[in-house]
């Protein structure tokens, strides 16, 4: 009986031991006087850290965090959160001369110094999604920016937003529109919308991004199955949160009027990233349709081992395929990285 109570005892011991607590930090990291909040959460005694690039822009990692999109490779893995200038929760000065991309890649630089300087990890890797696509992107293609970086995650990244992404995120509007008649479904309001992109030849106007926006959401182009959208943190949880709602709200809408993105395309360039790299594409998007993901791929040259289209996501496979998803990553971290 002593000897089946001392293996129990053991086997408790050794089970504590083998799984180390998690940790979380939060900070604010200012620079050029913006106040960008900062969580780093999972295994911060990994040698491995990836920093996540939020979308949007002017969008948020509050989502991300509080559905623990990420949680599997927080058991692994440093996970560095931050909300960019002017975006979120962040803080301080959001001047229109100041909401350039070439500003948002000098932030992620402070970002990457302040993940350097406190954990020393041996590894970073960016991970970026839609906006954060673009970031990510711009950053790398920086010489000596890149040599920070041992890996690169896009995720229905945004390395084009020009003229072709615009196409086929306008062509996907109007095969639904189209569909969507064809079936005598509100057949008033498809047409008004198809109707809208007669004259519509690119999304740089802050205008037509918005109502374009909003059309890929009716057309369902965000989520390859609208019940997703249970699993997330609601409004309501944010607006009781410690989030304040109203700024964030505000400056979304400060960005998304003042910054202008969409015509960057870094296609041709994409060749340059010579580090590791794992593209990661909803096949249902319909903001940045998986034709820029087939693109990407073959700019870049990249294998199956470092290309997957997940079949049931839109826009945000990490949402809707999180357990794959993660699966993904951490494969590509530990053949391709480690």
């Amino acid at each position: 009986m002593h000897r089946i109570l001392l293996g129990l005892v053991l086997f408790f011991i050794l089970s504590s031991c083998e799984k180390e607590p998690l940790g979380e930090d939060f900070v604010f990291v200012r620079h050029k006087d913006a106040d960008m909040p900062v969580w780093a959460r999972g295994k911060l005694e990994s040698d491995v850290f990836i920093i996540y690039l939020h979308g949007g822009p002017g969008g948020s990692s509050f989502i991300d965090i509080r559905n623990d999109f990420f949680a599997g490779l927080e058991q692994r893995y440093g996970m560095v959160y931050y909300d960019q200038r002017a975006s979120g929760n962040s803080i301080g000065k959001s001047d229109n001369d100041l909401l350039t991309l070439e500003q948002f890649v000098e932030d992620l630089d402070v970002i990457v110094q302040y993940t350097q300087k406190t954990y020393a990890p041996q590894s970073i890797v960016l991970m970026g999604h839609s906006w954060g696509g673009t970031l990510g992107t711009a950053y790398l293609l920086e010489p000596q920016l890149r040599a920070k970086i041992a890996g690169w995650i896009e995720v229905d990244g945004g390395h084009n937003l020009g003229i072709g992404a615009y196409e086929y995120s306008r062509d996907y509007v109007l095969e639904v529109a189209d569909s969507l008649i064809a079936n005598d479904e509100d057949v008033k309001k498809w047409k008004k919308i198809r109707d809208y992109y007669q004259d519509k030849i690119t999304w740089r106007d802050p205008d037509v991004i918005i109502e374009h926006s909003k059309n890929v959401t009716d057309a369902g182009g965000y989520f390859f199955d609208e019940g997703n959208r249970e699993g997330l943190v609601g409004l309501d949880q944010i607006l009781f949160s410690e989030t304040d709602f109203m700024a964030l709200l505000s400056q979304n809408k400060h960005v998304v009027k003042n910054m202008d993105i969409w015509h960057y395309d870094f296609t041709n360039h994409l060749r340059e990233i010579d580090i590791p790299t794992l593209l990661l594409w909803g096949i249902s998007d319909g903001i940045l349709p998986v034709e820029l993901a087939y693109e990407a791929r073959d700019a870049m040259n990249l294998d199956s081992a470092h290309f997957h289209v997940f079949e049931q996501s839109g826009h945000s496979p990490h949402y809707e395929q999180t357990n794959l998803f993660n699966e993904k990553v951490t494969t590509f971290i530990e053949s391709s990285v480690r």
